[in-house]
This record gives structure tokens, C-alpha cells and sequence, in this order.
């Protein structure tokens, strides 16, 4: 066996030197990683749990004391979110002094939030500070262009400096991007300006649901031609499919301006000949939210309501009453249109009616009332049942003459009144057609021809 020399002894021992001091370097770097880890491990856990105490804190669904986050503040001093949250808390409980602090501290450790320049621009202005103010809501605008909230509170802080013209362009902005702000914002505008209608008219985009709202703003300021005259602008097809044109028209209405709203609703269908009744052919269709010179129709326990495609005098189409065979059967104000008049003028209703299968103890007749009464001005012969093809039906009347000289409303309608608290069942359908309103002249020719066709039209009747 071969002895091992030294320089072999010492070869090996250096192998097994390196190999041990491999191993404990494996063994250091392992704890190294070991520790770093836990370290990782150990942040992560403390920001985890930071995040969540903040977001507690932040919650404002949650209520907390302006003394306990003012200590998790200054725990937390880099967290802007509870800065904010402390300020807006301290504003509540009137310290704006601190208030202001906070928000400002919220600002410089998160700039690009416009936010917190927002809150730190409501806490300025509460205390008077409105030229600081401004420029944090400047400073959130620059940030944020596009969000309502900070136009509109720029608006008011303009408007509080009685910078009028400045704060009219905030709040048109802010109107634009929400419009549901429009009407209140119209009404400050309206008081700050003094009623300047420049101003409010500046205020409304050109959208057709903004010059609307700004048509019906001025007419409850009693300015009744210039709302008239922003209605008047708007495309028929805007004001056919909008509630909004039917309520402005309404309003109108109820206000007493009948001839007016009358002209506007002509002038949006485009009934250029204005006639005195519309649709008289019953040819066109109706608008939903937007009859309040046509035809409006709805049934009752008595009859069932048409206008449609049948039988028809002249077009293609007419109106269908379906008498469903109940006694007693009543027509009241089920069918009717609104006319405008002029007081004390004289007028002829002709129209044509076609009974099919009707029985009953009276036929329907075309009646005259007014707006706010179910009482007949005038009246025709009721449509005579059993009688083929169409039949003639006519009536004259006076136009009441009113108070204030303005035009009175009235009702073109179609009646069925029982003669007793109880007559028989009505059955049978009966249609109308070719509806026209004609104003007489005066002079005893005119009365004499008249009446002559009154009475022709009683003889066919049997009235």
C-alpha cells in the first residue's frame, strides 16, 4: 500500500476544506434569504394591516371623532386619505383653522388628487378666503377639466366675488356636463343678474332638452313671449317625443295664454292653415304627449274608442265608437278636441256620422262646452240609427264672450246622455268623419241660410 505523500495529504485536506466552507456559505445564504423573507413577510403583513386600519378610518360610512383621527393621523403622517378625512370632519365641527391644515397636508403629499383641492377650496371659502379658493379650484380644474363638481363650485365662488360673467361660463359648463343642474342653476343666475335674460339665455345649451327647461324657467317668470319665442326655435321632431314640450304647452294653458299655446302647437305639427278644428279627418296620427289640440279619446265602462283604419268617408281612416250593449250608456268628455274662438263670434260644426247596427234608445250626439264645464253650449241631433251610408251632422253656436277679452277654450265632444236615471242597453258601432269648424259672417242672409240648415239637419235626425 502506497503511503500518501504530503503534498497529496494537504491536496485533500484543501478539497475538504473548500467543500466545508461551501457548505457554510449554502448555510448563511439560506438564512440570509430566511431572514429577508420574514422581513418581507413582515412588511407586507404591517402594510396590509396599515392599509386596512386607514381604509376603516377613511370609511365615510363609519363615524369617527376628530381626536381619533387626528391620532391615527399622526401615526399615519403620509397618508393623505386620512388627512382629507380629518379635515372634512374638522370643517363639521366648525374648526376650519385646523380644517385647513389638514387639507392642506392631504394636498402636498398627493397633488394630483383634485379632489382634496376641492376640500381644502370649501374650507378657504368658508372662511372667507374666497381669492384662495379660486385658485385651489383652478388648481383641481387643471387636474380635472371635465368633472361637474369642481365647475360648479368654481361658479359659485366667482358668483360670490360678483364676478358675474366669469361664474355665467362655470355654470354653463357645469349645466352641460349634467343637466339635471340646469333649473337651479338658471334660478341663481336669474336672482344674482337681476332677471338679465342674456344671462340665463347663456346659461342653456343648444340641446333641445336645455332650451326647453329654459322655456319653461321663463314662463313662471311671467316672461311669456320670450319662453314662447326659445319654444319656437325647437325641431317638430324634438318637440313630438318630449313630455317636457307637452308640459310647457300645459303650462300655457293653465296660465290663460290658450291662442298662444294654440299658434305654438300648429306651428310644430305644421298645420300651416291653422284650422279651427285639427285632424278633422282623423287622418294623421296622433302624438302621445303631445295632443293638446288633437283629438284625445279614451273608453269607459260604455263604449270602446277607435281612430283607425275602416270605414271611412273620405282618407283612410276615422273614428270608431263600439257600443258594448251596457244600460244606460254615457259618452261625457271620452271624446273631445280643444278649439280656440273668438268671443262672441258665431260658428258651424259639420261633420258626417255612419250608424252600423245600432240600437238603442238614442243615438250619440256632436256637443259644444266649455273648458271648465260639462254643460252643453249647443248640441245636434243624435246620429239616427238604421239609417245606411252617411249622414249629415251639423250645429251652430255663439262663442261665450269672456272677462279679460282673451280667447275662451272650448270642447268639440261627442255625448250619449240618457234621458232618465236609466234607459235601455246601447249596441252598434257609429263612426265620424270629416270634421270642420267654419266661423259664420254676420247679416241676416247668413242667419237665414243657417238656420235653414239647422233645421234640414233636425227633420234627418228626428231631433
Amino acid at each position: 500500500m502506497k503511503t500518501p505523500s504530503f503534498v497529496s495529504i494537504v491536496d485533500q485536506f484543501d478539497i475538504r476544506g473548500a467543500g466545508l466552507e461551501i457548505s457554510v456559505n449554502k448555510t448563511a445564504a439560506r438564512f440570509a434569504i430566511a431572514v429577508g423573507t420574514l422581513t418581507a413577510c413582515s412588511l407586507l403583513v404591517f402594510a396590509i394591516v396599515s392599509n386596512f386600519i386607514v381604509g376603516v378610518l377613511t370609511d365615510e360610512r363609519v363615524t369617527f371623532s376628530s381626536d381619533t383621527l387626528a391620532a391615527a393621523s399622526g401615526y399615519y403622517a403620509n397618508s393623505p386619505r386620512l388627512h382629507a378625512r380629518l379635515a372634512a370632519v374638522l370643517e363639521q365641527e366648525r374648526d376650519s383653522a385646523r380644517a385647513e391644515d389638514s387639507a392642506f397636508r392631504a394636498t402636498r403629499l398627493s397633488p394630483h388628487n383634485f379632489n382634496y383641492r376641492v376640500l381644502l377650496a370649501a374650507i378657504k371659502e368658508s372662511r372667507g378666503d374666497l381669492v384662495e379658493a379660486e385658485q385651489s379650484l383652478r388648481a383641481a380644474l387643471a387636474l380635472a377639466p371635465n368633472k361637474t363638481e369642481v365647475h360648479w363650485q368654481l361658479a359659485n365662488v366667482l358668483l360670490r366675488q360678483t364676478n358675474l360673467d366669469q361664474a355665467i361660463e362655470e355654470f354653463r359648463i357645469a349645466a352641460a356636463l349634467n343637466p339635471s343642474l340646469l333649473p337651479v342653476t338658471l334660478n341663481l343666475v336669474w336672482r344674482a343678474s337681476g332677471g338679465n335674460l342674456d344671462a340665463v339665455e347663456a346659461i342653456a345649451s343648444g340641446e333641445p332638452g336645455a332650451r326647453l327647461t329654459l322655456a319653461q324657467f321663463l314662463l313662471r317668470q311671467a316672461e311669456v313671449q320670450h319662453a314662447a319665442d326659445v319654444f319656437g326655435q325647437l325641431k317638430t321632431n324634438a318637440l313630438l317625443v318630449s313630455r317636457e314640450a307637452g308640459a310647457f304647452l300645459n303650462d300655457l294653458v293653465a296660465a290663460g295664454h290658450l291662442r298662444l299655446a294654440h299658434d305654438l302647437w300648429s306651428a310644430a305639427i305644421g298645420d300651416a292653415a291653422n284650422q279651427l278644428i285639427s285632424n278633422g279627418s282623423f287622418e294623421a296620427e296622433i302624438p302621445r304627449d303631445f295632443a293638446q289640440f288633437d283629438w284625445i279619446t279614451y273608453d269607459n265602462d260604455y263604449v270602446k274608442i277607435r281612430i283607425g283604419k275602416g270605414a271611412s268617408r273620405t282618407g283612410a281612416r276615422s273614428l270608431r265608437i263600439d257600443f258594448v250593449g251596457r244600460d244606460t250608456s254615457r259618452l261625457e268628455n271620452e271624446i273631445r278636441q280643444s278649439i280656440i274662438v273668438r268671443p262672441g263670434a258665431r260658428y258651424r260644426i259639420d261633420c258626417y256620422a255612419n250608424a252600423e247596427r245600432l240600437v238603442g234608445p238614442e243615438g250619440p250626439r256632436v256637443a259644444v262646452t266649455t273648458a271648465t264645464s260639462s254643460e252643453w253650449i249647443a248640441a245636434s241631433g243624435p246620429v239616427a240609427p238604421g239609417e245606411i251610408g252617411w249622414q249629415h251632422v251639423v250645429l251652430e253656436f255663439t262663442a261665450p264672450r269672456t272677462t279679460n277679452g282673451k280667447s275662451p277654450a272650448l270642447f268639440v265632444t261627442i255625448k250619449r246622455r240618457p234621458r232618465f236615471s236609466y234607459d235601455e242597453p246601447t249596441r252598434g258601432t257609429v263612426y265620424f268623419d270629416d270634421f270642420m269648424v267654419t266661423e259664420l259672417a254676420t247679416g241676416a242672409a247668413q242667419a237665414a241660410a243657417s238656420a235653414t240648415a239647422i233645421a234640414k239637419s233636425t227633420r234627418v235626425h228626428g231631433g
